[in-house]
Order: C-alpha cells, then sequence, then structure tokens
C-alpha cells in the first residue's frame, strides 16, 4: 500500500470521523423538520375538478308546521347555525312528516349540513330555559348527540361525484327525554333478579 492510501484508510477508519459523519447526517435531519415545521399548516387537501349536486332527504318531522331549514357548511366557520356563514341555506316546506333539499353546482370538495324544523317560523332555534333545543334538527352523518352539537369535523362528508345523496333523521329533545323515560319505565318493568 501507497503512503496516500493508507493515511485515508487511518482517517475513514477513525471513530471520530465515523462519529462525525453520523454527527452530520442528524443535524442535516434535524435541519429538514424544522424547516418542515416552519412552513405552516399543510395545505387543504386538492380535490378533482369539477361540480355535483347534493340531495338531501329529511325524514322524521314530528308535524308539517312550518317549514326545514337547511345549510351547508364549507368549512367550520358558523357551523351549525350561523345562516350568514354557511355556503348557501334553503327552506323547504314540509309534507307528511318529509321534506327535500338540493344544492345544485357545488365544487367538488368536503361539506357539512344542519337541518332545523323551524316549527315557528322565526327561522331560529328555539330553546327552553336552559338551552335545550325545542325543535326539531338534524346534520349530515350520524352524531352522537349526547354532549351538545356536533363539530364540523364530525359530520363532514366529501363531495366527489355528480349525484351525491343522503338522508337526515330528524331528531328532538323532548322526543329523547320521551324515549329515556320509556327505557327507565320498562326497566322498573323487568323482573327483579332474587
Amino acid at each position: 500500500m501507497s503512503n496516500g492510501v493508507i493515511a485515508r484508510w487511518a482517517v475513514c477508519n477513525r471513530p471520530w470521523a465515523i462519529a462525525g459523519s453520523r454527527l452530520r447526517q442528524g443535524l442535516l435531519l434535524m435541519l429538514a423538520l424544522l424547516t418542515a415545521s416552519c412552513r405552516g399548516p399543510a395545505p387543504p387537501p386538492a380535490f378533482p375538478a369539477g361540480t355535483g349536486t347534493l340531495s338531501i332527504f329529511l325524514e322524521g318531522f314530528r308535524n308539517d308546521q312550518g317549514s326545514a331549514i337547511v345549510s351547508l357548511f364549507a368549512g367550520p366557520r358558523g357551523f351549525p347555525d350561523d345562516v350568514a356563514a354557511s355556503k348557501s341555506t334553503v327552506s323547504t316546506p314540509i309534507r307528511n312528516g318529509k321534506a327535500t333539499a338540493t344544492f345544485a353546482d357545488l365544487p367538488y370538495g368536503e361539506y357539512a349540513v344542519s337541518a332545523l324544523h323551524d316549527e315557528d317560523g322565526d327561522a331560529q332555534m328555539a330553546t327552553g330555559l336552559l338551552g335545550a333545543p325545542r325543535e326539531g334538527f338534524g346534520f349530515s352523518g350520524y352524531p352522537d348527540y349526547r354532549f351538545g352539537r356536533p363539530a364540523y369535523a364530525e359530520v363532514s362528508f366529501l363531495l366527489v361525484e355528480p349525484l351525491r345523496e343522503m338522508t337526515i333523521v330528524m331528531r328532538y329533545e323532548t322526543g329523547r327525554r320521551q324515549h329515556q323515560d320509556e327505557g327507565r319505565a320498562a326497566e322498573s318493568r323487568r323482573p327483579s333478579e332474587e
């Protein structure tokens, strides 16, 4: 071996040379991670180009009084009851406990729907003393209603097809309480285990 080859072999095989290489790799990785985290939030997902129609079938109204107010939201701002912040809102009549709302020419994307049975015609949710809703309501998806209204992320869906149909079943707080009372009554009729 020549002296130059021996010298290079000695330098490359020293522990500090290997550690320095690993240190450089670690620093470069940390720099890349820091740079990526400083760019801000990730861009919104890209949806294919196109438009679609959303048809919503509402059912379970306790009567045909008033109208159904259906709001379509394209983000969490104002969801579920700030009609001014919605992408579009329609009021539709109720017939035989059912109603239909259609939103046409919607750009493909993420949306959420909230519906109100506006029985008294004031275009607002009527509430009781403690804020419990006295009129019917419904949302896209099947959210858990036990702890107040759902978040946008819980009920949002994607529209990436020419036609999307969905059914929303209206809920009433009085109906929920009645169902709970019926459950308690059934529980009291159950034979005890002795």
